[in-house]
């Protein structure tokens, strides 16, 4: 409780308002956001048969909270509270302890990550961990990577950003690109017979909820998008940009050097970080490719706290800029930053 004061404290200084979010959320707004969320959703039906879910994370209340107010105006808010996930892995409680904060309608996005970082270092000072460490990453960056590869098919790229916070799934998507271990000659041959014989029957009849065109149009598109020598070329050049991390004041410098060593048309400025330079003490702040891989609804800027906890670290703040959360809840398109932290460690 002591601790939970002190971080409201530094939040209401800076300008952050305390707002109350409700622990159950339709389970409609949630699913909307991700497909994949409703295995790690605790869900119920009502007496109406409306289903109903426990919040997955606050700060999805939260946005669901600025959207009922329907303000245009700048709010920067702060929350505390449980949210409910079912474990995907053992040793994963099914009820998080967490204190977050938020700015919504954030139109000054250099200005407003940088506050939330600052705040979240703030409120690093307020504990007792004494080894930290400060990384930023930026997911524009990697989706512009992916969109200026030139051995890629349209297809693969949209994949690889769709599914690049599906670790499991999007590492797979590398292996297929890379091996072709999932392409059967044999059954490419038997296809293209197949699609001759199809493209003689009326093209609008519908199998499986698509007309026979559209089934014959992607299935061209495959054929004129082969994986070949120059595909695994891309997949080594998305290996290593992931594997990319330094001290933040080398982060523009190591990523335009990595782009013109694999001739990729990109030049990074130091605008992508909101801070480029170590001016805090007793915390090392690196620049991370291959960060932000846990919130599907992260977009631009990313930023992780890891403190050392019982001889192991742990991620103890989090945090990022989102865009299309909203939108993607059936609201306007909201630009929001915010972070949280876990009060389980």
């Amino acid at each position: 409780m002591k601790l939970k004061n002190s971080f409201e404290k530094i939040l209401k200084s800076s300008g952050f308002k305390k707002i109350e979010l409700s622990h159950i959320i339709p389970s409609i707004k949630a699913l909307k956001r991700s497909g994949d969320i409703r295995k790690n959703m605790f869900s119920y039906y009502d007496q109406n048969f409306k289903e109903i879910s426990l919040r997955p994370d606050l700060s999805l209340s939260a946005a669901l909270k600025f959207a009922g107010e329907k303000t245009n105006l700048k709010k920067k808010y702060f929350y505390s509270g449980l949210a409910y996930r079912k474990p995907t892995k053992n040793n994963e409680p099914p009820i998080i302890s967490q204190f977050g904060w938020e700015i919504f309608n954030s139109k000054d996005k250099h200005k407003d990550d940088k506050e939330i970082i600052q705040t979240s270092l703030k409120i690093l000072k307020s504990t007792k961990f004494k080894k930290r460490k400060l990384k930023i990453g930026n997911l524009e960056i990697f989706e512009s990577l992916i969109n200026h590869l030139p051995n890629l098919s349209s297809r693969y790229k949209d994949r690889l950003v769709r599914h690049y916070f599906r670790k499991d799934y999007f590492n797979n998507l590398l292996k297929k690109l890379e091996t072709n271990y999932d392409i059967d000659e044999k059954k490419i041959i038997s296809d293209k017979m197949l699609a001759s014989k199809l493209r003689k029957l009326n093209q609008e009849e519908v199998f499986g909820g698509r007309s026979l065109r559209l089934i014959l149009e992607r299935f061209d598109n495959k054929m004129r998008s082969p994986r070949d020598e120059l595909s695994k070329k891309d997949v080594k050049i998305i290996k290593n940009f992931l594997k990319i991390e330094c001290n933040i004041e080398n982060a523009s410098k190591n990523l335009n050097n990595f782009f013109k060593k694999n001739k990729i048309n990109l030049v990074i400025s130091d605008d992508y970080f909101p801070i480029s330079k170590n001016n805090y003490s007793n915390i090392k702040i690196l620049y991370s490719s291959d960060l932000g891989r846990d919130i599907s609804y992260y977009t631009n800027m990313v930023f992780s706290i890891e403190v050392s906890s019982k001889s192991k670290s742990k991620i103890y703040i989090s945090g990022g800029r989102y865009s299309n959360l909203l939108k993607n809840l059936g609201y306007k398109k909201t630009e929001a930053v915010g972070a949280a932290v876990n009060l389980n460690i």
